[in-house]
């Protein structure tokens, strides 16, 4: 993997038990009540996101974040399996384990064959306003939104040649306050090699007061723009590489309702 000193991500799709009836609002209060007791692996975190808008509106994403690609290969193989620390993790943590098995019951959990995909970090801005922290915190009220927008390169374009774009020109990207910026690369999964960007927001309100709706800008995203010609620019640029963050590719804006910080 890439980039070992930086964060690697892993997203898995969760898919509520249908056949016991289990609705959304169930499995939101377990998360949010039970399952925000489940540990995550030492110097990671995990977060639950509901879609807002977008592709899988309605539906669960489970985020997780480790520090670096040596922290993750230590308990998740590239394939997407338990390691044998991992193993030796959760044996020493049975209280997890039952209420994994408890997740279980209303909905799929983090864990094969569920479909997921692991990223590295390409670059993220690092001039962000957005205070470091988990997306979601029970006791401070926090409850981030985290968009994936996938990207496609232009025809011809060779991966580094894009990617060697986004790291020299990082520099030049200004994040609305209270958002930052991530390009990730698809390094394990279904979505091997492939490009994400991935939006941390600090707030709904916040992505209501730049974007209320899919592909809506508000008087104040607009002034934003005008304020920020260089970053506008770097985008022009970026578009003729690949295509760019929003429609017409795949996206989902979500909202983080559970998570745990090991």
């Amino acid at each position: 993997m890439n980039n070992p000193s930086h964060a690697v991500f892993s997203v898995y799709y969760i898919g509520l038990n249908l056949k016991k009836g289990v609705t959304a609002g169930d499995f939101e209060q377990f998360a949010r009540e039970r399952g925000v007791q489940i540990q995550a692996y030492p110097g990671w975190r995990w977060t639950l996101l509901k879609g807002l808008r977008g592709e899988r509106e309605n539906e669960y994403l489970m985020l997780y974040e480790a520090p670096d690609a040596q922290q993750y290969a230590r308990y998740v193989t590239a394939s997407g399996e338990q390691t044998a620390e991992a193993q030796q993790f959760w044996q020493q943590h049975p209280q997890a384990l039952a209420l994994i098995a408890e997740w279980k019951t209303f909905a799929t959990f983090a864990e094969l064959p569920t479909i997921f995909t692991t990223y590295s970090l390409v670059a993220e801005n690092t001039n962000s306003s957005l205070p470091e922290g988990p997306n979601y915190q029970a006791k401070e009220t926090v409850a981030r939104v985290v968009g994936f927008h996938n990207l496609a390169l232009r025809a011809g374009v060779l991966p580094q040649t894009f990617e060697n774009f986004i790291t020299d020109n990082i520099h030049r990207v200004e994040d609305y306050p209270g958002w930052k910026f991530h390009m990730l690369k698809g390094q394990g999964g279904n979505r091997l090699d492939q490009y994400a960007v991935m939006l941390e927001i600090e707030s709904l309100a916040s992505l209501i007061a730049f974007h209320p709706g899919l592909d809506v800008s508000t008087e104040k995203s607009l002034a934003f723009v005008a304020a920020h010609q260089d970053t506008e620019r770097m985008y022009d640029e970026w578009r003729t590489l690949a295509s760019f963050s929003g429609a017409p590719q795949l996206y989902t804006d979500y909202l983080a309702i559970a998570g745990n910080a090991g």
